[in-house]
């Protein structure tokens, strides 16, 4: 028997998903002080408060996305040896050269040696992509669960918090969210996820220098604007169009195999990814614009995340406590290489007893 009547079979029940941020907070204003910032690229980067980690031992990525996965394991119920696989997914450095980033993690929550750390690597977008390796796992063990989780700080030498992309923010922080088995006590059971690849989009990175040896740093920071290459050969106009066919491609397939039509009424959010206004319409621009009474987006709150915009932002729907049952939420992921996904959530209609 379906579990939502007028819509697909669930795929996966999320059963709990969290946020772990760091204290320290800071805003362009607090930048053009130190001098940081010129008053000119800190009206580029608007209203933004962004958490700043400071401590490397208790506030590197890997010990953001340990606190994050144990308030994700502890909102859900589930044990951390009910984990059968872990996911984890970074966008910058990690603090550590040459290391398997998912199992410190996985060490740092106590999950059992048959949980299978795996790192996925797709920029931005890794956490999304997360979801469907979810499913994968329960095809094999439909016991298991997975603790999804994504976490990344930012800061120079590596990619900056201010200074790395002139239109966009980097915050500090960690997202985490158990899926398994769809059940009726569920946060959001997800009806659907669709991913869109545009893999020439890489030569956003393609340099005049070509590939090299090692770790090419460009002191004081790196560079994460589309590289003078791909400008000088048009790329601009060509990322924006081809980013606005992605996701509408990943948003119209998801829907139909939600079995659900774009006008449904049941649509209560759309959630961007945390991007500022400029970014989020060159990714997601005809999307936000059909949706526009709908779409909510905490870039304000955090500046982007990285890989953690995806989880952070079911969390917070979760966590806000105003959605019904019954109703749709669409979660919107982008990121660099390029991919685009859209998730269709749904609250179950269980709830309502």
């Amino acid at each position: 028997m379906a579990l939502h009547s007028g819509t697909a079979e669930p795929i996966l029940g999320i059963r709990a998903a969290r946020c772990w941020f760091p204290e320290k907070t800071r805003r362009p204003a607090d930048e053009v002080r130190i001098g940081n910032l010129t008053p000119e690229q800190a009206a580029r980067q608007g209203d933004v408060t962004l958490h700043i980690a400071r401590s490397w031992e208790t506030e590197s990525a890997p010990a953001m996305a340990v606190a994050a996965g144990r308030a994700a394991l502890s909102a859900s119920g589930v044990p951390a040896d009910g984990v059968g696989l872990l996911a984890y997914a970074w966008t910058n450095y990690q603090g550590n050269p040459f290391f398997t980033a998912g199992h410190c993690v996985a060490e740092g929550l106590g999950l059992p040696r048959s949980c299978a750390p795996v790192g996925i690597q797709q920029a931005c977008n890794g956490a999304a992509m997360a979801f469907s390796l979810a499913a994968g796992q329960l095809r094999m063990d439909e016991h298991a669960h997975t603790l999804i989780v994504a976490a990344d700080r930012f800061g120079a030498p590596a990619v900056d918090h201010w200074r790395s992309h002139i239109m966009l923010a980097y915050g500090d922080g960690a997202s985490a969210a158990v899926v398994g088995r769809p059940e009726p006590g569920d946060a959001f059971h997800l009806l659907a996820v669709e991913h869109v690849a545009a893999p020439e989009l890489w030569r956003t990175r393609d340099d005049y220098e070509g590939f090299g040896p090692q770790p090419a740093l460009a002191p004081p920071y790196i560079n994460a604007m589309p590289t003078e290459k791909f400008s000088d050969e048009g790329g601009r106009p060509r990322l924006r169009a081809v980013s606005h066919e992605c996701i509408t491609e990943a948003v119209d397939t998801a829907l139909d195999r939600a079995r659900l039509s774009p006008g449904d009424p049941r649509i209560a959010r759309v959630l961007a990814p945390r991007l500022s206004d400029k970014v989020r319409e060159l990714m997601i621009g005809p999307i936000e614009e059909k949706y526009s009474d709908r779409v909510v987006c905490h870039y304000s709150a955090s500046g982007h995340l990285g890989a953690g915009d995806f989880l952070a932002n079911i969390a917070e729907a979760e966590t806000a406590g105003d959605l019904a049952p019954g109703d749709i939420v669409l979660v919107l992921g982008a990121g660099g290489g390029y991919s685009y996904t859209c998730a269709v959530l749904q609250v179950p209609l269980e709830r309502a007893a």
